[in-house]
């Protein structure tokens, strides 16, 4: 486990009431397991009895500080979340973290999916996050808690029963945020990546056929965005750690297993603290992709006032400072660099990550939006590049 071998904290959810529904196979066992490693209580609300009894005899098996919980529960049927409810209150008193993990994936195109995958999807994708936040807040409001949510990237061909409901979620988190504001109730939406499991197999045969491409090809496309389901499970259960600062953001798993420490790049975080930097390589570097944000920022000024609002709001949530703040944390450095004063940049790690997933979150907005093929595969293009640029500096750091 990522968690055991980067010695993490095994206390840092202590006796925690975690909730996660579709937690008894794929990214949800293995966000199971971290949180029972962290010391928490979880409970796993599946509705395949045979999965969630093995998830939860392995998981106690395997004697981590916490434990696991089983409940058996439909969640598209309201009956069954109330039942659910009067469980963990009756055995728990209360819930401190809710995970609306479950998911169905129904793929094709709009008019070749059935009105039943429809309902269903939307039952499961959408409407049972909101009975299940609906049910747990106004305890929450009394105690605190963590509501997470899980979406998907924006719709696009052949996945739209699938993904207008789980991107829903996103929207359902942004509301939410603003009205539970002053509470002691943290929301946030955490991305999962593309992980092989075998439901995800089967949608892309179902995507790439209709799209006239090979499966191969399919997962080349998705290339940035594939990932395992530990990495997406693990990242569910540290960023709930890190709760406070992810509050009304959309993330990524990866993206806060990073900030942790806990992988670099794509590999495990290396045991060597010995850092070999080429600094004219990142003096390079830096000074490309800062002078890219110079040139957005003053386009951003002359957005009309709705656009405007509408971008700096967006970059402040994604990067947790406003973008002002940001410029003149970026001057800051480069007049640092200039003096070859190193130590705040080479700790500069965090800021870049976040940098990189802001450009990512962009790409995903820019498909929801540009209908131009050629001008979304430019944009795309130019978005990647600056990701690129910005990967290279943070594996630099990394060394």
């Amino acid at each position: 486990m990522i968690l055991e071998k980067n010695n993490y904290d095994k206390n840092a959810l202590q006796n925690k009431i975690v909730l996660i529904t579709g937690g008894g196979g794929g990214i949800g066992i293995e966000a199971s397991r971290a949180f029972a490693y962290m010391g928490a209580h979880v409970i796993i609300a599946e509705v395949d009895d045979e999965r969630g009894k093995q998830a939860q005899k392995l998981i106690n098996e395997e004697n981590l500080n916490g434990t696991a919980d089983f409940f058996q529960i439909d969640i598209t049927d309201e009956k069954q979340i109330d039942k659910l409810y009067e469980y963990i209150m009756d055995k728990y008193t209360g819930l401190d973290v809710l995970i609306n993990n479950a998911a169905v994936v129904p793929m094709g195109a709009i008019d070749a999916v059935s009105i039943s995958d429809w309902d269903l999807s939307y039952a499961v994708n959408l409407r049972a996050p909101v009975l299940l936040t609906k049910k747990f807040l106004p305890s929450m409001r009394d105690i605190g808690g963590i509501i997470v949510f899980v979406p998907s990237a924006a719709p696009t061909p052949y996945m739209s029963a699938y993904e207008i409901f789980k991107t829903a979620q996103v929207e359902l988190c942004n509301t939410l945020c603003e009205e539970i504001d002053g509470t002691d109730i943290i929301t946030y939406s955490i991305a999962p990546g593309f992980v092989k499991t075998d439901t995800a197999v089967k949608a892309v045969e179902i995507v790439a056929a209709s799209l006239g491409i090979t499966t191969e090809d399919f997962y080349k496309s998705l290339e940035e965005l594939i990932t395992d389901a530990e990495i997406a499970g693990v990242g569910y259960a540290v960023s709930v750690v890190k709760a406070k600062q992810y509050n009304g953001k959309e993330i990524m798993a990866y993206q806060v297993l990073m900030e942790s420490g806990l992988i670099s790049g794509d590999k495990e975080k290396p045991n060597s603290t010995q850092r070999q930097v080429d600094y004219d390589k990142l003096s390079f570097l830096f000074k490309s992709i800062a002078d890219v944000f110079f040139d957005q920022y003053e386009n951003w000024q002359k957005k009309k006032l709705f656009q405007k609002q509408f971008i700096l709001s967006d970059f402040k949530k994604q990067m947790g400072l406003p973008a002002e703040s940001f410029k003149i944390q970026i001057e800051a450095l480069q007049g640092q660099i200039h003096n070859k004063e190193w130590s705040n940049f080479l700790d500069s790690n965090e800021m870049f990550i976040k940098w990189r997933c802001f450009y990512e979150h962009q790409i995903k907005l820019l498909q929801g939006y540009e209908k131009n093929a050629a001008q979304l595969a430019s944009d795309t293009k130019l978005l990647n590049s600056w990701i690129e640029t910005l990967q290279e500096i943070i594996s630099e750091l990394s060394q």
